[in-house]
């Protein structure tokens, strides 16, 4: 009932908001305005009005709507910061260009999003770093950096629409692509904790040194937070593990909030592939064998020889970047209309695959040990310890990233003796599903919006 209220009340403000910019009032007559050197300057409120305008007022098709995104909790929490009356930030946006090591071990060129809160009067604002990692995206025009090439479909891009909203209460929040998204056409390193983490540190640097110029519309306070939900959450969780265990000289990590991530590759995911339960979004497993292939060279995870022969040679070339989910769901045999059907995603895997993900002892579930983000990666028998906050939140009924996941790498935390550093909370939000829409996206906003609260009540200085 709080969440309805709380829904009514932003929609109340956001109809005002849209009252207002149809009429030419209020700061801007769009969302945003250019600024020098590739800055974007955006008006939260205004923001905001386009969020509802796409969604409610005119009721366009969400292209989205495959992912169940409930947009009633972006609105009863995130929506309710952009369009606050007393907000003190307008926004500088730009798209951040980097240097990062890729899955070959090489340097490449990367792109990422850094959101600025900029004070609309007085000095500027004292702020902490957010690193936002954004969620399992195939699709390269869904990259947060495109963002700001495509506001007027705002309900593309929800997690952008969380991290402004962050941002607008004063956080400087940034967020990588990715490499194989953004400008970086290589194949995405899917759930590979290592390169991940490592670019999205190498993210962090570029956003501190543009934060630190004296052009800057704010400053950083020195402290620094993770946050993020699905593969975001696993990214989370390894860069959080990169950071202290290379980077701890440079960079400690005030809090971090893994949320609903794959952390157990090798066991609930891999009990979850080798299952006969039908899933909502059986793209997932085709883009673990295309990643796995190309970080192992080819070693390891080719889905030429995974897959059945009526897919391998059809499905991987969809993962350029070039396709949406639902489409490549449909490509896999999955359809959405006339009625909904779904498929078991072992079903497109030849038998000798899965024999292999069977046998523990094999090369491929060994390469899954490495890249589960509690282990440590000098002894794969053990956790690494965390000696800074991290707190989980899962949904126990998610049937995409099974609660498991996070219940195993608390666990192993806690065996590691870490207890005191890491907690585990089971998101209790109800969640509305369809024959399309799942309890693992439905739970995002939620779950994004406790663990922000988590943070901005007990660190942010």
């Amino acid at each position: 009932m709080t969440r309805f209220l709380g829904f009514q009340y932003a929609l109340r403000s956001a109809v005002v908001a849209v009252a207002l910019f149809t009429a030419g009032c209020g700061s801007s007559s769009s969302p945003l305005q250019s600024a020098a050197g590739g800055v974007v300057n955006v008006d939260p409120k205004v923001l905001l009005a386009s969020i509802t305008n796409a969604i409610l007022i005119q009721k366009q098709p969400v292209a989205r709507a495959l992912g169940g995104w409930e947009w009633g909790g972006f609105f009863s929490s995130f929506g309710n910061l952009l369009g606050s009356i007393n907000f003190t930030n307008t926004l500088d946006m730009q798209k951040v260009t980097y240097q990062a090591t890729g899955a070959d071990g090489q340097l490449h060129a990367m792109t990422g999003l850094l959101i600025l809160p900029k004070a609309i009067i007085g000095s500027k604002p004292s702020v902490p770093i957010l690193m936002f990692q954004h969620g399992t995206e195939p699709y390269r025009q869904y990259s947060p950096s495109r963002f700001l090439a495509h506001m007027d479909r705002p309900s593309d891009y929800p997690e952008v629409l969380v991290a402004a909203a962050i941002a607008s209460t004063g956080y400087a929040v940034a967020m990588a692509d990715y490499e194989g998204l953004g400008d970086n056409t290589d194949i995405q390193p899917y759930v590979h904790g290592d390169s991940l983490a490592k670019q999205v540190v190498g993210m962090l640097k570029a956003s501190r040194d543009i934060i630190n110029a004296s052009s800057a519309p704010c400053s950083w306070n020195s402290q620094l937070f993770l946050m993020g939900y699905s593969e975001g959450g696993y990214v989370t969780m390894t860069t959080t593990r990169e950071l202290q265990l290379n980077h701890a000289g440079e960079f400690t990590v005030t809090a971090s909030v893994p949320l609903s991530g794959p952390h157990d590759l090798s066991g609930e995911m891999r009990t979850l592939i080798l299952s006969s339960n039908t899933s909502k979004a059986p793209y997932f497993l085709p883009f673990l064998l295309t990643s796995y292939n190309y970080v192992t060279k080819g070693a390891l995870f080719n889905p030429t020889s995974a897959m059945i022969s009526t897919l391998n040679t059809t499905v991987p070339p969809l993962f350029n970047g070039n396709t949406p989910s639902d489409l490549i769901n449909e490509a896999m045999g999955m359809s959405y209309s006339p009625s909904v059907n779904l498929i078991v995603p072992r079903n497109v895997l030849v038998q000798a695959f899965i024999d292999q993900l069977n046998d523990p002892t094999t090369a491929l579930v060994d390469f899954l040990k490495q890249n589960d983000s509690y282990r440590n990666p000098a002894n794969l028998n053990t956790a690494w310890v965390p000696t800074v906050p991290i707190r989980m939140y899962h949904h126990r009924s998610d049937e995409l990233v099974p609660y498991g996941n996070s219940q195993v790498a608390f666990n192993a935390f806690s065996t590691a003796g870490a207890k005191k550093w890491v907690s585990l909370v089971e998101e209790t939000a109800s969640i509305a599903i369809d024959p399309v829409k799942t309890v693992h996206v439905g739970a995002a906003f939620p779950e994004l919006s406790d663990g922000w609260n988590w943070i901005d009540k007990n660190f942010k200085k």
